[in-house]
């Protein structure tokens, strides 16, 4: 880039460089005059002088109070330096502040790199009038602490990203000569955006002044930057975990205790860094361990590990490949059947999603779920199931398999979303599939926790024409309540209870046994699922559970195996038809 040829400074260069008390003025050289930027709060006092009557005066013409006879020279001594890049060393006459006298005044010029890898000239000045140490000493002492504007963060005064990235591996070397050990800390301000929105931005760079000073108390003698916008780091040699969290904990306390107004004060992902790592490599995995803290407001430090390493980068792989996998049909359907308890014949099907990926092999629907929850995007997989079962009726009906009803699960953030008893509506009119074939589960969890508006599109399922079913009855949420809330067809055992029929003396034995007992007076249908033993299917027979499904009988197979098996069975697949479905059901209504 040419020299002197700039664009306009950044702010926070400007904040920085109007707080330095010393005489200094930053400029830019164009179109053969100098024109000034930002003067530092040191020249205003020196000529005592308001900020913006000086800046004026300035671009009007910086040289207009220099002697006549010096003019000519110094305009030409200026130009040279410019041209040439040099450093600029001049004594001259100038007009003093009383108007009626000149002064000599000495000054310097020096080259300043930006932050956009542009050059200005700053320019030093002193009064020969009075005792001063040189003005020379003006650009040592801002070396000398640090200040120079492209490596140093305005608001606090400590190394910012282009120091960081410039000599992070070179500190991170200096540790390891020395035998040390380093941590890299990686802080972060809480909800940041809230506190400038509430105080104001002034107060937000006060804020974060503040934590730059607190920093320094609570970890001396370390390397301490900002990063960029409300992020700190911090370089330190390593002693122990419990040190780091209490230093952290002990700056979150004072930062909160003597902030303006409230603040949430800090948070830290940390990093303790390898042999074989590299200071960008510490830096992505401090910044990850500060995810995992994620909105939690009670936890201020979490410490990197391997493990937590391999799970963050297996979720950004789900989020970032989902909807691929949509579109690709990796995310295939598995169909486990559901048995009549007493003929063990297959009465309905139960959909469960696969993830069959062309890189990761098998994802497991315990691993890829919960994240798709957590990101909200669980309708988007619960609706392209009912998709999947809808086009598959076709191909069922053409291989010979028996075209009986299919569970499907969704989620009561679904309902959040979209409408889903419209978009179901919707896929089966696509399909020409009739509404009893679809059943829709939802777990009890989740039935638990139903707003208004949750309860209002359970009722519009069930008057579309599907079936309800609560899954995981009798997990840690159950409650008979939800008989008195909801049109519920059948419940379907939390798998546990069929698991553990005999600890604690046979609790769940007796428990499932009035449970059943107490749907089949209310008009609620039974399932368990998770059978396992021929033990397990006599006790669900003896308390006339109406439904069973489990690796007993079946384990979840794709539409394209289940075809395979019934081609090469030799004996038809025992499933009931439409006649004993409603002769059981009739069996049951009159015990």
């Amino acid at each position: 880039m040419t020299p002197g040829v700039s664009i306009m400074i950044s702010e926070h260069e400007r904040r920085f460089f109007e707080n330095i008390n010393l005489p200094l003025v930053l400029c830019r050289y164009r179109d053969g005059r100098l024109v000034p930027e930002a003067a530092a709060c040191g020249l205003c006092a020196a000529l005592n002088a308001e900020r913006e009557a000086l800046m004026e005066a300035f671009r009007k013409d910086i040289m207009a109070d220099v002697h006549p006879d010096d003019l000519v020279w110094l305009r030409e001594a200026v130009e040279s330096f410019v041209r040439e890049h040099t450093y600029l060393d001049v004594i001259f006459r100038n007009r003093s502040s009383e108007k009626d006298d000149y002064m000599l005044l000495h000054t310097v010029g020096k080259w300043q790199t930006m932050e956009d890898g542009s050059e200005m000239i700053l320019f030093g000045f002193n009064d020969m009038r009075h005792t001063h140490s040189g003005i020379a000493d003006l650009f040592t002492e801002l070396d000398r602490n640090g200040h120079d504007l492209f490596y140093t963060d305005a608001v606090t005064g400590l190394p910012n990203l282009n120091f960081l990235r410039q000599f992070a591996e070179e500190k991170l070397q200096d540790m390891r000569l020395c035998e040390k050990t380093p941590v890299l800390l990686y802080f972060d301000v809480k909800s940041m955006h809230s506190y400038n929105t509430h105080y104001g931005y002034e107060k937000g760079d006060e804020l974060i002044a503040l934590i730059g000073n607190t920093l320094r108390e609570h970890f001396p003698d370390t390397f301490i930057g900002r990063c960029e916008d409300d992020h700190f780091v911090i370089l330190d040699e390593f002693t122990s975990e419990e040190r780091i969290r209490e230093q952290i904990s002990e700056a979150d306390k004072e930062i909160r205790r003597t902030a303006f107004g409230n603040t949430d004060g800090i948070c830290a992902g940390v990093c303790v860094i390898a042999p074989e790592l590299k200071a960008a490599q510490a830096f992505d995995f401090a910044r990850q361990a500060l995810k995992d803290i994620g909105a939690d407001m009670n936890i201020c430090c979490s410490f990197y590990s391997m493990e937590k390493d391999d799970r963050y980068w297996r979720e950004r792989y789900i989020i970032e490949n989902f909807e691929t996998a949509l579109k690709n049909r990796w995310i295939k359907v598995y169909y486990q059947p559901i048995l009549r308890t007493k003929s063990e014949k297959i009465t309905i099907l139960e959909a469960l999603a696969r993830w069959i990926d062309p890189c990761r092999g098998m994802i497991s629907p315990a691993e890829f779920i919960p994240v798709l929850s957590h990101y909200h995007m669980l309708y988007l997989l619960d609706l392209y199931m009912v998709e999947s079962v809808c086009m598959e009726f076709g191909l069922r009906e053409e291989t010979g398999l028996p075209t009986i009803p299919v569970s499907v699960n969704f989620s009561a953030q679904d309902f959040d979303y979209v409408d889903v008893p419209e978009k179901i509506k919707e896929i089966l009119g696509r399909y020409g599939v009739d509404p009893g074939k679809i059943i829709v589960e939802i777990t009890e969890q989740d039935i638990a926790k139903g707003t208004d508006h949750f309860k209002k599109q359970l009722r519009q399922i069930r008057a579309n024409g599907h079936r309800l079913w609560i899954d995981d009855f009798g997990s840690e949420y159950s409650s008979l309540k939800v008989f008195s809330l909801y049109d519920i067809d059948r419940i379907k055992f939390d798998m546990d209870l069929i698991r553990h029929l005999d600890e604690n003396n046979g609790a769940n034995r007796r428990i499932m046994k009035a449970i059943v007992n107490v749907c089949r007076e209310i008009g609620v249908h039974t399932l368990a699922e998770g059978v396992e033993t021929e033990a397990q299917l006599e006790f669900l027979r003896e308390i006339d559970c109406d439904m069973v499904q489990g690796y007993y009988f079946f384990k979840p197979d794709p539409l394209d195996v289940s075809v395979f098996k019934f081609r090469h069975r030799g004996t038809p697949i025992p499933h009931e038809t439409n006649e004993e479905r409603l002769s059981s059901y009739n069996a049951w209504l009159k015990k």
